[in-house]
């Protein structure tokens, strides 16, 4: 039966949401399943994805990355400069939020360079490791890409493990392979390992696969990049790391001790106050 012009249903001026907000959403649109019911009118109803699906799959990406717990959330707003005290700490941080909040800007053309970062500094908790997370967390946000962060410590003690296990072989390609392939690389706190042939040679492997196949790789190190070569003597990662990142030193002072010496006085004030 056909309805006359007249007595079809009024078309809502916004779509009607016939899902009931839950607390299990985020943004309390849907009932936490990801999915909004809604209907333009009488009998024209429909499904749309809710925001908090993509936000799901967005946090699933990063605690897959192997990002820690403590850095999950974290965006450039975290990275204070005025946490660092001297002057030169203060203008070596300037530049570092410059150059990584350009090339999270540009990534696409970085990507296509092939080029990440190399933050160093020989002072722990000087916000390396902060970066470069930062950068991971950004980059699965604004692109759903595969990112893997590992420090080289737990890299090749992970290795190690596997060439102990039965299938060996399998284990340990399957493995690097992972490192290989990745969107993105975070190599934390290189220099810190004890730097063997063996060690040498499973990271040469990594950086030089990345390098020819243009996968941009983020690495931290106590190290600076001219001494590289005192490291690693065979000389085949200075190279490397040249070919794929761009240097970036980090301020000789520790924004950890700081941070936790100002968390310690928030909770004293708490406990006694």
């Amino acid at each position: 039966m056909n309805i006359s012009k007249d007595m079809n249903p009024k078309s809502y001026e916004k779509p009607r949401i016939l899902t009931k907000a839950s607390d299990k959403c985020i943004f309390r649109i849907c009932d936490g399943r990801g999915q909004i019911h809604q209907e333009n009118k009488p009998g024209d109803d429909y499904m749309v994805i809710c925001q908090c699906r993509k936000y799901k799959q967005q946090l699933r990406k990063i605690k897959s990355a192997g990002i820690p717990t403590d850095y999950t959330d974290k965006t450039m707003n975290d990275f204070k400069i005025d946490m660092y005290e001297t002057d030169y700490s203060v203008r070596l941080a300037k530049y570092a939020k410059q150059a990584v909040t350009g090339y999270l800007d540009r990534y696409q053309e970085f990507e296509d360079m092939g080029k990440g970062f190399y933050f160093y500094s020989q002072t722990k908790g000087s916000g390396k490791s902060l970066l470069s997370m930062i950068i991971a967390n950004e980059l699965i946000k604004r692109y759903e890409l595969n990112a893997l962060y590992i420090s080289v410590v737990n890299m090749l003690t992970e290795l190690k493990n596997k060439m102990n296990q039965s299938n060996s072989k399998v284990g340990v390609y399957d493995l690097i392979e992972s490192f290989k392939k990745a969107d993105l690389l975070i190599l934390d706190d290189l220099g810190v390992e004890k730097a063997t042939e063996w060690s040498e040679e499973i990271l040469t492997q990594i950086l030089d696969d990345r390098m020819n196949y243009r996968r941009p790789t983020i690495i931290t190190s106590n190290v600076s990049v001219e001494g590289l070569e005192r490291k690693y003597p065979a000389g085949r990662i200075k190279s490397r790391i040249e070919k794929l990142t761009f240097p970036l030193r980090l301020p000789e002072e520790s924004v950890r001790e700081t941070l936790s010496k100002q968390d310690n006085e928030k909770m004293a004030q708490m406990l006694f106050n």
